[in-house]
């Protein structure tokens, strides 16, 4: 190059280089900084990806205790391994009802009492078991004694109101 081409191209490299490297310099942390907003984007929608199910459906509760308008109460069983559990929720609302095994060859040894069908009773589907008790239904010397029993591929729900001084520490299963 001749002398004039280089005090020239001296003169640009001082008048515009340090904007130059500023103009690189702050593209650089543009681009890291998208880069870095993309990584967090992404935690973020993994994290909720894993949580959102559980939080939001996931699968239904074991069980649940409903207060009908009625002044009934209604039992739903999905897992029966949570029985005793459900019976204790209907002592809180004040039903006498104790949970029992359901066993084969077992020999009842409570007195049943004879009650209103209404008192108590059973709706089974594939997937949960409904027992709906009416308390005032219910004699005031009476318990309700509730059985649970998870088979191979089926969830046996058993029971009736027996006499508060006579209950059985079992009940039979009576075919499956």
């Amino acid at each position: 190059m001749s002398r004039f081409e280089d005090n020239l191209w001296a003169e640009l490299e001082r008048g515009h280089a340090p904007v130059l490297l500023q103009s690189v310099a702050t593209q650089r942390r543009l681009r890291m900084r998208r880069w870095m907003g993309a990584a967090a984007g992404v935690v973020v929608l993994g994290a909720a990806a894993v949580i959102a199910p559980v939080y939001f459906g996931g699968t239904p509760p074991a069980y649940a205790v409903v207060d009908n308008p009625d002044g009934s109460v209604t039992l739903t069983i999905r897992e029966v391994q949570r029985f005793e559990e459900a019976t204790a929720k209907l002592r809180e609302r004040g039903i006498p009802a104790i949970a029992v095994p359901l066993r084969e060859g077992c020999v009842e040894t409570g007195r049943s009492l004879k009650v209103p069908v209404a008192a108590v009773d059973f709706e089974f589907t594939a997937k949960e078991s409904k027992i709906t008790i009416t308390p005032d239904g219910i004699p005031p010397d009476a318990t309700v004694v509730l059985a649970a029993d998870s088979g191979a591929d089926v969830s046996i729900v058993a029971g009736g109101v027996y006499a508060r001084d006579q209950l059985p520490g079992c009940l039979p299963v009576r075919g499956r």
